[in-house]
């Protein structure tokens, strides 16, 4: 029988050896496991990525509570002490005692029969004193600290956003990014939303409309989507409703040309092509980029576009072009033949920390610098491929200045283009106030929307940070 938790602690000290650069490093344990029983691969998901998430406030205590710091401690121990920690601080569901004793049980059995009696030291004082840790002053340094410490965030992470939003907004953000988040997924147009809701519930699934949008679902309690109830027949598509808001805004017609220059995962691709198809067309030629109502969908990885034509395969939609191509190289057969341009670039993903969690780790203050002239290289590249008077999406998946607003200022200064007002597009519930927000300083979504641009912060309307710009192009 499989050791959960040895086979939990060997996926924790892969990410270890490697920092935490490994985003499918999991989802691969799991696939490879996948024969284990429900429990046993929640648990292990569970606990790695709490670990993860809650690694900075892990590592904390155990300097709280060990002479020896984490980063002096052998690998092994460390990750195993992590395991322990988190089991003792997090899981309800599991004794102290179970957290501490299979401990010392996996330092025996790899040989490490010398440090049990310092693991077990170690796990038991957290046990005994996890209502009396000493977190940094909440008071002191603007609480860039504290709120690093107990949300398990870069300190300068917290001190950029508290210099923007302040102490509370900045918390708020920072809890979102903590809770548990179900899978949320978008209808294909024509499905009926409440009929398909019960199709999820009679399979077990924990089913939520979406506040925001109708043909969105919110779903709890999935141990894997491909086998639920409409995934072979093209249903739905597994994408957060920030990222459905791209289509929502840019609102697309019937006929039109959508070329999408950074296309995958390919949500936005595909939404978008539900919206341009056109009855009369004929699109059984391989050559779709003629036509009209067709995404002409791009993306630099082949893998990534072999996803997207399979999930176009699945979804039947037959009017999505995907062609492997490098953004920054400039295409002249696209030049003018977008009605609409996505450009939803590479960016540094701070909106998206709750869902991935190696991100906030490996993200620096340098790599936002080159992000931001990477989507002004794309951007200068690919901008004509708009049509005088098409429009021109830019979205990010980030909550960074320098990658939002200062790019959009500069695609507005320094190319043929103008904001536009998209506040009546807005979703209604997205025209008020989140809440509890009475007494805050940031601006309403709406007031936003009528420079051209909209600003989701992580959380106000329980969805991901996420910007989304609308531009003309003049002339």
């Amino acid at each position: 029988m499989a050791n959960i938790r040895e086979i939990t602690l060997n996926i924790l000290m892969e990410y270890d050896r490697g920092g935490v650069r490994k985003p499918a490093l999991l989802k691969d344990s799991l696939d490879k496991y996948d024969y284990l029983e429900t429990r046993d691969k929640a648990f292990m998901k569970r606990v790695v990525d709490g670990c993860l998430e809650r690694q900075i406030q892990i590592d904390y205590i155990l300097d709280s509570f060990s002479k020896t710091k984490v980063e002096k401690m052998q690998p092994f121990i460390r990750s195993l002490l992590r395991m322990g920690v988190y089991q003792i601080m997090f899981m309800d569901s599991v004794p102290d005692s179970a957290a501490c004793n299979e401990s010392v049980k996996l330092a025996t059995k790899h040989k490490f029969s010398g440090l049990k009696g310092f693991v077990n030291g170690v796990l038991r004082n957290v046990s005994r004193n996890k209502d009396k840790i000493e977190y940094p002053d909440k008071a002191k340094d603007g609480g860039a600290a504290y709120l690093s410490v107990l949300y398990s965030m870069p300190e300068w992470i917290c001190r950029m956003w508290l210099d923007r939003y302040g102490f509370d907004k900045t918390e708020d953000m920072l809890k979102f990014f903590l809770e548990p988040r179900p899978t949320t997924i978008r209808l294909k147009a024509g499905t009926d939303a409440d009929a398909f809701a019960k199709e999820l519930s009679d399979a077990s699934a924990l089913v939520h409309q979406s506040k925001l949008l109708p043909y969105a679902l919110e779903l709890e309690k999935t141990d894997n989507i491909r086998f639920l109830p409409g995934f072979d027949e093209g249903k739905f598509f597994v994408q957060d409703v920030s990222s459905m808001l791209v289509t929502e805004i840019a609102d697309p017609k019937p006929g039109q040309v959508l070329v999408d220059v950074c296309a995958a995962p390919g949500g936005k691709s595909l939404h978008a092509a539900e919206r341009v198809f056109d009855e009369a067309a004929d699109y059984s030629s391989e050559d779709l980029s003629q036509s009209a109502g067709v995404v002409l969908s791009r993306d630099v990885s082949e893998r990534k576009c072999d996803l997207i034509r399979e999930n176009a395969e699945r979804m039947d939609l037959a009017n999505v072009d995907v062609r492997m191509h490098d953004a920054r190289i400039h295409d002249q057969s696209l030049e003018s033949k977008a009605d609409i341009l996505y450009m939803d670039l590479p960016c540094s993903g701070l909106g998206i920390i709750g869902r991935k969690t190696d991100i906030k780790y490996n993200v620096t203050k340098q790599s936002l610098s080159d992000l931001s002239r990477l989507q002004r290289e794309i951007i200068k590249t690919a901008w004509d491929y708009v049509k005088p008077g098409g429009i021109l999406m830019y979205s990010t998946c980030t909550i960074n200045r320098e990658e939002n607003e200062n790019v959009v200022e500069h695609i507005c200064a320094e190319l043929p283009f103008e904001a536009v007002d998209f506040s009546d597009l807005l979703p209604e519930a997205l025209k008020k106030a989140p809440a509890g927000s009475e007494n805050d300083s940031c601006p309403l979504l709406a007031d936003q929307a009528k420079k051209g641009y909209i600003q989701l912060l992580p959380g106000e309307y329980g969805t991901d940070g996420f910007f989304i710009a609308k531009l003309r192009r003049k002339g």
